[in-house]
């Protein structure tokens, strides 16, 4: 790398300055060496070449510290005089509460989905993450009717429409999902939150080809509806149109179907309109 090259690597500016600060023989000349030397720092050393490199503190242990930002703050207005020390002071404050922890506090009906949706927080991030979810809570589920109010099947054949949903359907979500989530094979109520995340994180269903998201919109509906009659007790009501088609736990009559469709809209409505959460509000129904 040329000379040239070389300087027009050199950032315009310096935007912060951290525990341990290595500036080249370029950066020193555009800052001013005697003003570079100067830095209130606790190690400053000229390095040959013309590089420096300096500490503000003696370890990185405190760095969100009072004392540690304090000597970041005086380090970077002496080396940007237009800063004032007081702004400076508060950005890195501010900067430091990221790492203070947050207790969850989480809706408890998604709650391990939004824990889940926490591994993608980075952990600069991580507290406004949390403090972000600790006040969300989704809508209330709306796919219901009073059980006395579900049409009645409409199908010729009931057992035979429950298989097509229980061993085609909902077989088929197994099949897309078993490697990235193991436990949809075994259909239980603990696979809702790991099915929700996946899709969450993934952003399947409003990505996919109209045709595949009305495969994953079936699946997902069968599945679902499976889970709440195998350890809900409750009972299917097949209908001709899938989005009819109702789940009987105690007083209410479930859609799955419809659920699923709202869940496919776009990544927000994961979490709006889970299926963990209808599960949830079924199993209080009984």
């Amino acid at each position: 790398m040329d000379d040239e090259q070389m300087r027009a690597r050199v950032p315009q500016s310096i935007d912060r300055v951290h525990w341990l600060n290595l500036y080249g023989p370029h950066m020193v000349e555009k800052i001013g060496r005697e003003r570079m030397l100067s830095t209130p720092a606790f190690l400053l050393e000229e390095l040959p070449g013309g590089a420096v490199l300096w500490l503000t503190r003696p370890t990185p242990a405190d760095f969100a510290s009072e004392e540690a930002r304090l000597a970041q703050a005086r380090a970077l207005v002496h080396l940007r005089p237009e800063l004032k020390l007081e702004d400076t002071l508060a950005t890195l404050r501010h900067r430091s509460l990221a790492f203070v922890p947050v207790e969850p506090r989480f809706d408890t009906d998604i709650a391990d989905l939004l824990t889940l949706t926490l591994q993608r927080s980075g952990l600069d991030k991580k507290h406004w993450d949390v403090e972000r979810l600790n006040q969300y809570h989704p809508p209330q589920p709306s796919e219901w009717l009073a059980a006395h109010q579900a049409p009645k099947p409409d199908v010729p054949d009931v057992p035979e429409a429950i298989r097509l949903y229980e061993h085609q359907y909902a077989e088929q979500l197994a099949a897309l999902l078993h490697t990235e989530v193991p436990s949809v094979m075994k259909g239980s109520p603990e696979s809702l939150p790991q099915i929700d995340y996946f899709l969450w994180w993934r952003g399947w269903g409003h990505q996919l080809p109209e045709a595949e998201r009305e495969l994953l919109v079936d699946s997902l509906g069968a599945y679902l509806g499976m889970v709440m009659v195998h350890t809900l007790g409750g009972t299917w009501v097949p209908r001709r149109q899938l989005a009819e088609a109702a789940v009987i736990v105690g007083d209410k009559a479930w859609l799955p179907f419809v659920r699923a469709r709202h869940l496919v809209q776009s990544r927000q409505a994961v979490l709006d309109f889970s299926l963990t959460q209808l599960f949830r509000h079924a199993r209080r129904s009984i």
